[in-house]
């Protein structure tokens, strides 16, 4: 007979235990609580608050309203230890533990926090830099805190919209978020890029190497200025405006002329198995640089810098210079076309006039091999007088001057284009005795992961900070605190996975083609945990929890991070305390 009072509660939980547990391997929380100790009268400390806001953007689900309705659903004493209640986290309490988290000083616990991972992480640095920005939607308070939503110039295309500035600088094979700053959204982006190289200057340790990678927002006479003078080395991409880098890409073909004798940097596999692989070629010069060594006040001295740039050649672009070119022939006959109409209106007196009118809007055109045609016209005079005129008057002509333009495709001249525009060039302070080509191409092609998924992109979908409404500067600032503390949970789950796969010579089936895969991303991984419950029988005052059921993928992905199923356990007394970053050991 089945007892009255027996109760049995089972509540989901998924793969947040896992993500408690990575947040605590990090160290995340005890930064907080040493900011932001907890008051005796609240339930809930506010680095509870943080991990709870984790891991709502690492369930996929964004919205900060109604938390406690979702924390409601799940098995809450696995996350947060014996005595959670989910009416805790209301929203109230959260907009408090983000105003905390900003009088602490969001720039302070980001410091100590990537102290905390940069000490057991060995070798020298390299850091990738860039900016962004998000748009917003709502009304926002308006006054002078910063950050201040305000209009910009919008990568997202909505310049209808308020936004923010992101810049984000990332470090290593896991991507892990080192300077987050928040900026106004009409802050230029070379400011952004200073106010970083401040930030990371403190960050970074002074024994080691560091190498600042990012786009050509980095390459102004200031910024490089104080890359140097900060004692850092940087490898960035010379923007188009400038003059050198058209330069420095005829020199390269003046010194080698056939591509096939530029020495092969890197490859990169085709899209299908069927598709050739790409090259990268290239070759690197030494040139002068003007930059001014300041400090981060502004002040410091002109100085001519010795620079070292390197033409690369891609077989990417040269193709999609191919792709293109039908459309950028006929664009240009088109405007030449239109330029012949509109001198054409106005004729010329003289044969010279015509001719040297012709020959200049010849000069301009690019693609074409431009044959100039002169068109003389008799045209009557008008007469100097009005009225009928008389049947013995006669008329006057003259002679004017028209002129078109016939073209054909000029081989030589899209010849040189492709050249010109299958080309890009990098520049570095590193020199060829201490960096090779291979390797500071190499280092400019690992940008990617701040665009991508381990970067914007992530930042900018699955947490889209757009549809939040915070209305004051110091809970946007600590919400982007919070994403980006979200941002190296996620980072480092994946340069894990992939890192500790590849190590051991093992896969992972994909969640749903059970495909064996080496690259899964942490949202897949987290499929294999979809299901998993917690449960509790309840009889009487007595209550005793069941173990958890795994399948198999989810227990081994717990072992590639050195951990087994107790982290399903609540823990008493407090949170789990697991193993540092450097810890070789599996024990718990």
């Amino acid at each position: 007979m089945i007892p009255d009072d027996l109760q049995l509660s089972a509540r989901p939980v998924a793969h947040l235990p896992l993500v408690r547990a990575v947040i605590d391997k990090l160290g995340i929380l005890d930064v907080i609580d040493e900011h932001c100790p907890k008051h005796a009268l609240n339930r809930v400390a506010d680095s509870d608050c943080v991990l709870a806001l984790i891991t709502n953007v690492l369930a996929g689900r964004p919205a900060l309203y109604r938390m406690d309705e979702w924390l409601g659903r799940l098995d809450v004493e696995v996350l947060f230890g014996e005595g959670a209640q989910a009416d805790a986290f209301h929203d109230t309490r959260l907009g408090v533990a983000l105003d905390h988290l900003d009088q602490a000083g969001t720039d302070n616990i980001m410091f100590d926090v990537s102290q905390r991972y940069l000490t057991d992480t060995p070798g020298d640095f390299v850091a990738h830099h860039d900016t962004t920005s998000v748009s917003l939607f709502g009304a926002y308070r308006d006054d002078d805190a910063a950050p201040a939503p305000a209009h910009g110039f919008s990568k997202d295309h909505r310049p209808d919209l308020l936004q923010l500035v992101y810049g984000l600088t990332l470090h290593g094979a896991a991507a892990a978020p080192l300077v987050v700053t928040v900026e106004p959204g009409n802050t230029a982006d070379s400011t952004v890029a200073r106010d970083h190289l401040a930030r990371l200057a403190d960050v970074l340790p002074d024994e080691r190497e560091v190498t600042l990678v990012g786009d050509c927002k980095l390459v102004d006479k200031h910024t490089v200025g104080r890359i140097l003078r900060a004692g850092m080395h940087f490898v960035s991409l010379l923007p188009d405006s400038f003059r050198l880098r058209r330069e420095l890409i005829e020199r390269a073909w003046t010194q080698v002329p056939a591509l096939a004798d530029w020495p092969v940097l890197a490859t990169k596999p085709g899209r299908r198995k069927a598709d050739a692989p790409t090259a990268y070629r290239g070759q690197s010069f030494e040139a002068p640089f003007r930059a001014i060594l300041e400090d981060a006040d502004g002040v410091g001295e002109d100085s001519m810098e010795d620079l070292r740039f390197l033409v690369v050649a891609s077989d990417t672009l040269a193709a999609k210079f191919d792709r293109g070119l039908d459309k950028k022939l006929e664009r240009e006959a088109v405007a030449v076309a239109k330029k012949v109409s509109a001198a054409n209106k106005k004729s010329f007196a003289c044969e010279a006039d015509a001719r040297s009118a012709a020959e200049s809007a010849a000069a301009k055109v690019a693609l074409h091999r431009a044959t100039v045609q002169l068109i003389p016209e008799e045209r009557r005079e008008k007469r100097a007088h009005v009225g009928r005129p008389r049947k013995d008057e006669t008329h006057e002509y003259t002679t004017v001057w028209t002129f078109d333009l016939v073209l054909e495709p000029d081989q030589h001249a899209i010849d040189e284009a492709r050249k010109r525009a299958s080309c890009f060039v990098l520049v570095t302070d590193w020199m060829a005795d201490e960096w090779d080509d291979a390797r500071v191409l190499g280092e400019y092609r690992h940008q990617h992961m701040i665009e991508g998924h381990t970067g914007f992109r992530w930042l900018k979908g699955p947490a889209a900070v757009a549809p939040v409404f915070l209305k004051t500067p110091e809970r946007i600032r600590a919400m982007g605190l919070v994403l980006i503390l979200a941002l190296m949970v996620r980072n480092y789950i994946q340069a894990t996975l992939r890192t500790e796969l590849e190590a051991r010579g093992e896969t992972l089936p994909h969640p749903f083609t059970k495909k064996e895969e080496t690259s899964l991303t942490p949202e897949m991984a987290f499929e294999h945990f979809a299901g998993v419950m917690g449960q509790v029988v309840s009889l009487g005052p007595a209550r005793r929890r069941m173990p958890v059921q795994l399948r198999a993928p989810a227990l081994r992905i717990l072992a590639l991070f050195r951990m087994d199923s107790r982290i399903f356990d609540p823990p008493r007394g407090g949170r789990w305390k697991w193993p540092r970053l450097d810890s070789e050991t599996s024990e718990m």
